[in-house]
C-alpha cells in the first residue's frame, strides 16, 4: 500500500509540475502561492505525511482523472488541465521543449528492456526516467 501512495505521490508531483499552461509550474515552488504553504509541498515533512496529506485532498474521481495522459483541473491542489503522457514507459515527455526543457531521453520500449532479461537495466532505467521527472517538474 505505502508503495503505491508512493508512486501516485510522486505521478501527483510530476503531473503538477507540468499543468499549468502547457508550461512546467510547480505550485509547491511558487513563493506566495497558496499551495506552497500546504503540507503536500512541505519537504521537511516525511514523504508519508506528504503523500498522505494529498491523497487526503482528492475525490476517487479526481484519483481516477489523474491515470489518464489528459485530465481536468483539481484546483484543490492546484492542478490545471493537462496534457501529459505521465506513465513514462519509455521516458518522460514534457510538453513543451525550451529553454529549461531542452532534451529528454526516450529508452527503449519496455517490452524490449524487458526481452533483455537485464534487472539492472530496468532499475537503471526506472532511476533515470524519475531524475528526469523530477527535473523536468522542478520538484
Amino acid at each position: 500500500m505505502a508503495l503505491v501512495l508512493k508512486a501516485l505521490s510522486w505521478l501527483i508531483f510530476i503531473v503538477i509540475g507540468a499543468s499549468a499552461a502547457r508550461l512546467m509550474v510547480n505550485p509547491c515552488r511558487q513563493s506566495g502561492s497558496a499551495y506552497a504553504a500546504m503540507p503536500f509541498c512541505n519537504s521537511s515533512l516525511s514523504i508519508d505525511d506528504r503523500v498522505a496529506d494529498i491523497i487526503s485532498r482528492l475525490s476517487v474521481a479526481d484519483k481516477i482523472g489523474l491515470m489518464s495522459s489528459s485530465g481536468v483541473p483539481i484546483p484543490q491542489i492546484g492542478l490545471l488541465a493537462y496534457n501529459w503522457w505521465e506513465e513514462a514507459t519509455h521516458g518522460i515527455s514534457p510538453p513543451q521543449n525550451g529553454k529549461t526543457t531542452q532534451h529528454e531521453t526516450n529508452f527503449a520500449f519496455p517490452i524490449t528492456t524487458g526481452m533483455s532479461f537485464n534487472r539492472t537495466l530496468w532499475r537503471k532505467t526506472g532511476e533515470q526516467i524519475g531524475r528526469e521527472a523530477r527535473i523536468f517538474a522542478n520538484a
